[in-house]
């Protein structure tokens, strides 16, 4: 059986690789911040210094804006 420890570090794990999941999305620090009741930078403090910046540099990570030309058009 799991301590408590060990179900709050799991917990932990979770919500980081759901953050990471949401910001590959396209959601921002404010916007994650916002949902969870936090302010930005609390976000950012959750990873380590430069995580999310390289991630967002990476292909798949930005906003996808076709949807946008499609409703300018």
């Amino acid at each position: 059986m799991a301590t408590n420890d060990e179900q709050l570090k799991e917990l932990v794990t979770i919500r980081k690789l759901m953050i990471l999941g949401l910001m590959r999305s396209g959601m921002t620090q404010g916007q994650l911040g916002a949902a969870l009741g936090v302010d930005r930078t609390a976000i950012g403090r959750m990873f380590p210094a430069g995580a999310l910046a390289e991630m967002r540099k990476k292909p798949g990570t930005k906003k996808d804006n076709s949807t946008r030309e499609e409703h300018d058009q």
